[in-house]
């Protein structure tokens, strides 16, 4: 019975000293708190601005597809900034006036980009390939 009463004393002592421990670890994260804000006029609350690199010239990307047949006609551009999802148009396809060409992921959501009148598709994008609004995706000739 002695020793186990030796070992009660040694855990309440050992609890004790994790208690003082405790307490300490809170008062000085207390005190470090009234001290840094004392610092908060000095210190500005707005992060840095991200910083932009220059406009650099469009190289083509991996994976992209380059168009076979020539980039005149019709334009057809991102109207929000996106990732193309998949391509309903293959290359070279004949079109009408509002079939889709390829859909792309907008928020979360599938916005289907159309063609802007009839011709034959020239892609400039690949599946999985970042554009920003006005980005030209693809040709209609």
């Amino acid at each position: 019975m002695e020793w186990m009463g030796q070992g009660l004393v040694l855990m309440i002592a050992g609890m004790g000293i994790v208690y003082a421990f405790l307490y300490v670890l809170i008062f000085v994260s207390d005190w470090s708190s009234r001290f840094v804000s004392r610092f908060e006029a000095i210190l500005p609350d707005d992060k840095p601005k991200k910083m932009t690199r220059a406009a650099m010239p469009e190289t083509p990307k991996a994976g992209t597809v380059q168009p076979t047949v020539a980039t005149s006609g019709e334009a057809v551009t991102a109207p929000v900034p996106g990732t193309v999802l998949r391509l309903t148009a293959s290359e070279r396809q004949s079109v009408a006036k509002g079939d889709e060409i390829l859909v792309m992921d907008v928020m979360k959501m599938e916005t289907p980009i159309t063609a802007p009148c009839a011709g034959t598709v020239s892609l400039k994008v690949a599946v999985m390939d970042k554009v920003a609004t006005g980005d030209t995706v693809a040709f209609v000739s």
